[in-house]
């Protein structure tokens, strides 16, 4: 069974998704698929068996959207003000379960990275989906791209993809940057 048929069958298992969610996340797949197919779709599976739908408390700071790796579950704000496009929101979900490593998602293995990470995801999201509304990011997204600059492209996207920021320290630390 190929990685895509597979994620299907995990889908239409999932109890805690309806209809609607499942072909929305499994037409956004497609999508990352298509545009990234070198990235390997497996832990990405394995959190989609399972991942829950919810509401962001009225009275926790985590922003418009946040990904809880801990409990695998997407979390949206219920007061959410301004214009947000879902698709791409769902998009950073995907990333994140994708890279999750059941502790942190991306190239986060350092809390330096935290901040970069949370851009980066926002880029990616961007490129395979765009972004039609607000985003809570700009500056970040900003800074992210000059700093992809001076670490590498490559550098950034193997770190996102195999969960090590350390290449990402190393390149600042070479160039000066002095992040520590």
């Amino acid at each position: 069974m190929d990685s895509l048929e597979a994620i299907k069958v995990s889908l239409r298992n999932n109890p805690n998704l309806n209809n609607e969610i499942r072909n929305k996340i499994f037409e956004l797949i497609i999508i990352f698929h298509k545009k990234l197919p070198e990235v390997s779709l497996v832990r990405l599976n394995e959190r989609l068996k399972r991942v829950k739908i919810g509401k962001i408390g009225k009275f926790e700071r985590r922003g418009t959207y946040f990904y809880d790796i801990f409990k695998n579950e997407i979390l949206f704000s219920a007061n959410i003000s301004g214009n947000y496009d879902l698709d791409n929101l769902f998009m950073k979900a995907i990333l994140q379960m994708a890279t999750s490593t059941d502790t942190f998602t991306g190239f986060n293995s350092d809390e330096r990275l935290r901040a970069l990470n949370l851009a980066y995801t926002e880029i990616l999201a961007n490129y395979l989906v765009g972004n039609e509304g607000d985003s809570d990011l700009e500056e970040e997204m900003l800074v992210t791209n000059l700093l992809s600059h001076i670490v590498g492209k490559d550098t950034m996207f193997n770190s996102y993809f195999t969960n090590n920021g350390e290449p990402i320290i190393k390149a600042m630390q070479d160039a000066e940057v002095g992040m520590l």
